[in-house]
């Protein structure tokens, strides 16, 4: 595997899916078919990442704060965030989380395997999961100049 070059990161990307794969081979999508997601690194050594499930519910009232609990629980269910400070260390990025809405995020070192070809960038990182190990495979795509792609 080559090495990443920070230029070659910086910009945005659009996620075109996200999937765990567990030790027997099954797979799942934790936001479901079509979950959208936006990720973003500056050159100046920032990140950000945003991801939800495809067609998350309205609340039913305008100030989040005054939702029904259940509301509140799906929004929160149905949505992932986190910012941050990035680098590369080889074929790898390395994500320092100062910002999630998971606050159990903040103050984690990200590790992801990283591979990009072309246009499409794939980022992966395995964690302990029931019975075994999950594989998460995210795989982002740069947006063409100007397009809504």
């Amino acid at each position: 595997m080559t090495s990443l070059a920070a230029d070659e990161l910086v910009g945005s990307w659009r996620l075109q899916h996200w999937q765990c794969i567990y030790e027997d081979g099954t797979t799942t999508e934790p936001f479901g078919a079509g979950a959208e997601g936006l990720l973003l690194y500056s050159a100046d050594g920032w990140m950000s990442a945003c991801i939800m499930a495809r067609g998350r519910a309205r609340l039913s009232v305008a100030n989040p704060r005054e939702a029904p609990e259940a509301e509140r629980i799906a929004a929160f269910d149905g949505y992932f965030s986190y910012a941050g400070r990035w680098s590369i260390l080889d074929h790898r990025v390395q994500h320092e989380v100062t910002l999630a809405l998971n606050p159990g995020m903040v103050g984690t070192l990200q590790l992801r395997e990283a591979r990009l070809e072309g246009r499409e960038l794939t980022l992966s990182a395995a964690e302990p999961a029931r019975g075994g190990t999950r594989t998460h495979r995210l795989v982002w795509r740069r947006p063409d100049s100007g397009a809504g792609d």
